[in-house]
């Protein structure tokens, strides 16, 4: 019924499954920073399925499992001592054990000169994250506060400039109203101006409220970049960059499936009509080309399947739709019939 591994949710406190015993597993919980590993009778948790008390979820960091760090790196160094140091540790068999675990730890001490801290959450973070070598790989993800609003003082936040002269501008409250207007004024409006073009306007704003500023002393095109895409939105940024009609038409999200308000099959069709990519050339004279024909395709909304065409070489129009739908009303063991093709209704 248990598997090794998987992450169980017991009384809203999610829980990773270590070892299988005859009547019990040994569990830790997932997010208790001080958590140690814990012995679990089978039938209490047999029982709390029933009384839905315990439910499966999905495993937060399965992702680790498909992390391949690259050789040399300080995170496949890092995993790979890690790991090696609290060895003796997660393969013991009697690593739940309080007493073994106490004594494998200060072997490891005393051989390898670590501390119990370090240790014990090594181990902890090995069993809470799938008991996998890429358990142990540090969180560079966690670093760098992505996301978050840096307020500069007294030096230009980024990297340092290598190749361009200059330090370059310290972005306060001030430039970034005057990247606002700009953004507002030429980027966020269906008129389909550049980005370029937006900054070459804030440019000019700029310079008029400070004259004789130094060409690499001018906030640059990246920095303009960056506050607009942490301050705007991508879905408000896409709507205001295309006309009202464009984005009901090709941008807006979906909200539902295209059969939500359908009982079944035959309850709603839908029709279509496209140009062929081909041309027709006359049966009396093949080097006389009668034109590309304009096929018509009726569909079942629910099953999605075929229910009549038409061929023809008038427009799209009304009347053309009318033969599309007459065919889809057309008995299609008869059709078929006619042109000597025999099918059945189960077809």
């Amino acid at each position: 019924m248990f598997q090794i591994n998987e992450v169980v949710e017991y009384n809203e406190v999610p829980f990773r499954v270590l070892m299988l015993m005859p009547d019990h597993l040994i569990w830790i919980a997932l997010d208790n920073t001080s958590a140690f590993p814990q012995l679990v009778n089978k039938k209490e948790l047999e029982l709390a399925i029933d009384e839905e008390a315990l439910t499966r979820v999905d495993d937060p960091y399965s992702e680790l499992a498909f992390q391949t760090p690259e050789e040399g790196t300080i995170a496949k160094t890092k995993r790979d001592n890690n790991y090696q140091l609290i060895k003796p540790l997660v393969e013991s068999p009697e690593f739940y054990l309080a007493k073994s675990r106490s004594a494998i730890i200060n072997q490891i001490i005393e051989k390898q000169g670590s501390t119990k801290q370090t240790l014990y959450r090594l181990a902890r973070r090995y069993w809470q994250r799938g008991q996998t070598q890429n358990a142990l790989l540090p969180d560079y993800k966690n670093s760098g506060a992505k996301g978050k609003k840096r307020i500069a003082t007294n030096k230009k936040l980024g990297r340092p400039r290598k190749y361009m002269p200059g330090t370059g501008a310290i972005i306060d409250s001030f430039i970034e109203r005057l990247f606002r207007i700009a953004i507002d004024k030429y980027l966020l409006t269906d008129k389909g101006y550049s980005f370029p073009y937006a900054h070459r306007r804030f440019k000019s704003l700029y310079e008029n409220h400070f004259p004789n500023t130094p060409e690499e002393e001018i906030p640059t095109n990246w920095q303009m970049m960056h506050f607009y895409k942490r301050e705007y939105q991508q879905v408000g940024r896409i709507q205001k960059r295309v006309s009202r009609i464009e984005y009901n038409k090709d941008v807006k999200p979906l909200s539902s499936t295209a059969n939500t308000q359908v009982l079944g099959p035959g309850s709603r069709y839908e029709i279509d009509a496209t140009i062929a990519d081909i041309y027709l050339v006359s049966d009396s004279d093949r080097a006389n080309i009668v034109g590309r024909p304009v096929i018509y395709m009726v569909k079942d909304v629910f099953s999605r399947m075929v229910a009549g065409f038409y061929v023809g070489f008038e427009n799209a129009s009304y009347i053309a739709a009318i033969q599309s739908l007459a065919m889809a009303m057309t008995d299609k063991v008869k059709f078929c019939k006619e042109y000597g093709f025999e099918i059945t209704r189960a077809c």
